[in-house]
């Protein structure tokens, strides 16, 4: 945001108080001087990088001190806006801003003019600000990571092929390369010298472990044969069959 310096005759006072309290809610620094006592503040204003916006009301054009400002302030710092018809003709370049319908509120045609007048006067005043130095040290520290990524990731695309060792067969190495062998150290490939020695188990003796001694087999003792039990409650028809003295006699001779 820019210095503004907004300079009235009595009559437009009114405008540069509404137009100053608009300004200083986006953080402008304004300042009003009206009336003849502006004059005062004629070469202070020459000598700074503030805007001056004047302001043509209706008794502007006939006021001598109004004219001076106009005339000597430089163009590239000036802003002309009118509250009444008939402000004075001169050879400027930007045009002079119609405020005779403006009612005090943002976002009308006028008020759009005028910030977009001090927009582009606020970027001819100010210099270029130079980039951030910690922006740019930043991105010397992105461009030197992604730079050590390619050579690291060349390195390890490139890298030879690890040899045998002298006095090693190469059956006996085991390749990180190859996805059919397994990965966790070296190989011994044996051949059996017959399919029969697959099925051989040999037993390594341990010193550490005494072998048992199982001794003669235990006698065992002759369990009867097993009769299943019933697997059924005796019928009535079973069970009256009892009472017949016929066939517990029958039972009692067969036992």
């Amino acid at each position: 945001m820019i210095g503004i310096h907004i300079v009235c005759s009595y009559d437009g006072v009114p405008l540069a108080e509404t137009l100053m309290r608009l300004l200083e809610a986006e953080e402008h620094a304004v300042r009003l001087s009206y009336g003849r006592g502006s004059a005062n503040d004629l070469d202070a204003a020459k000598a700074s990088k503030h805007a001056v916006l004047l302001i043509w009301s209706a008794d502007a054009p006939g006021q001598h001190y109004m004219k001076e400002w106009a005339r000597q302030i430089p163009e590239h710092r000036l802003v002309e806006i009118a509250s009444a018809a008939g402000w004075p003709k001169s050879e400027r370049k930007a045009p002079v801003i119609d405020f005779t319908a403006w009612r005090g509120t943002r976002g009308a045609r006028a008020w759009n003019a005028l910030t977009e007048r001090l927009r582009q006067m606020q970027r001819a005043i100010e210099p270029q600000r130079s980039p951030p130095k910690r922006a740019a040290l930043a991105l010397g520290l992105a461009s030197l990571a992604a730079v050590s990524g390619a050579i690291m990731v060349r390195v390890n695309q490139g890298a030879p092929t690890i040899a045998a060792p002298d006095g090693l067969e190469p059956q006996s190495i085991a390749l990180i390369e190859d996805p059919s062998v397994g990965v966790g150290g070296p190989l011994s490939a044996i051949e059996p010298a017959s399919a029969d020695e697959l099925t051989l188990v040999r037993l390594s003796p341990n010193p550490h472990v005494a072998l048992l001694d199982a001794g003669p087999p235990p006698d065992l003792m002759e369990l009867p044969a097993y009769e299943p039990p019933a697997i059924r409650d005796p019928t009535l028809v079973e069970r009256i069959g009892e009472f017949n003295p016929l066939r517990r006699d029958g039972e009692a001779e067969e036992n």
